[in-house]
C-alpha cells in the first residue's frame, strides 16, 4: 500500500512538472483565476494597487484589479474606465522603472 501511494505521488509530481514545462515560462506568471462575471460598478483608481489580465486559456478576457485590501475584481477590458485605470497604472510603473535605471 505504501509503495502504491509513493508511486502515485511521484506520477502526480511528474505530471505537474511536465505541464509546467510545456506551458512555457509565461505560464508561471499568468493569473490562475478566470473570470465568469464582470464587476458591475466602476471602482476608484485610488483603491487599485495592481492589475493583471486573465490567461488566454480562460473563456472570457478580463482585467483583474487588486484593491488596497487585497480584494480581486474582474472587470471588462473593453470598458473605458478599466482602460483608464490600466493606463494610469502602466504610467506609474514606467515612472518607477525610470527612477531605478
Amino acid at each position: 500500500m505504501k509503495v502504491s501511494v509513493a508511486a502515485l505521488t511521484v506520477l502526480l509530481i511528474a505530471a505537474f512538472c511536465l505541464q509546467a514545462s510545456t506551458a512555457g515560462p509565461q505560464a508561471l506568471h499568468s493569473p490562475s483565476v478566470c473570470c465568469y462575471r464582470y464587476s458591475p460598478n466602476p471602482i476608484s483608481r485610488s483603491r487599485v494597487v495592481k492589475y493583471e489580465y486573465t490567461s488566454s486559456s480562460c473563456f472570457q478576457t478580463a482585467v483583474i484589479f487588486t484593491t488596497i485590501k487585497g480584494k480581486k475584481l474582474c472587470t471588462n477590458p473593453d470598458e473605458k474606465w478599466v482602460q483608464d485605470i490600466v493606463t494610469q497604472l502602466r504610467a506609474r510603473e514606467a515612472v518607477s522603472r525610470a527612477r531605478l535605471a
